[in-house]
């Protein structure tokens, strides 16, 4: 059976992942050293709880995806991994500019949701792609959902995890990016 990936490879992944495609897409450096928590998992029939607003104490976006083994598991609806993208609302303008969207595209609800799901997606795809070159299974990704302000039904997760792992990050001299993520067990590439 496969050992839960350690929450230290999990920090490093994740912060390496969101600094690279920061600089790389919006050509920014972090503006504060990122922070790192772990936190209890709140469930609510049998999906994670997630708060958007509460991150920045404001307007806020979520985009979500989850991570599987098997395509059975995702068909099944059994995520090994939960990967949430909170931005602050301000932040979003800039990351529609980023992904090549006009000042006007960026004020419009569609777009930016559009954008919430696109870059949950690059940033999940990054730490799958890290994760594996790190010599484990090429996990699936869902489809990235987006969310303003709430997200009612929650995530679903592996529920056999408790901790989650949240990761706070400053850009443009403020806090406007949170990433939470809770990944089981991921199996080992065998050779």
């Amino acid at each position: 059976m496969a050992k839960p990936i350690d929450k230290q490879v999990i920090e490093a992944t994740v912060f390496r992942v969101v600094e690279d495609t920061f600089r790389q897409l919006c050509h920014v450096e972090f503006s504060a050293e990122p922070v790192a928590e772990e936190k209890d998992i709140i469930e609510y029939n049998g999906n994670i709880r997630l708060f958007p607003m509460d991150k920045f104490n404001g307007q806020a976006y979520a985009g979500v995806i989850n991570f599987y083994v098997t395509q059975k598991d995702h068909d099944d609806k059994y995520p090994v991994g939960t990967f949430v993208l909170y931005l602050k609302e301000d932040a979003v303008e800039r990351l529609a500019k980023a992904l090549g969207r006009s000042a006007r595209e960026a004020e419009d609800e569609q777009v930016i949701m559009s954008v919430v799901g696109e870059f949950a997606g690059i940033l999940g795809g990054n730490v799958k792609n890290e994760l594996k070159a790190q010599g484990y299974v090429d996990l699936l990704v869902s489809s990235p959902l987006a969310y303003k302000n709430a997200v009612p039904e929650g995530a679903p997760f592996d529920y056999n995890l408790f901790k989650k792992q949240e990761f706070s990050f400053s850009f443009w001299k403020q806090k406007c990016v949170v990433v939470e993520t809770c990944i089981g067990p991921v199996p080992r590439i065998t050779r």
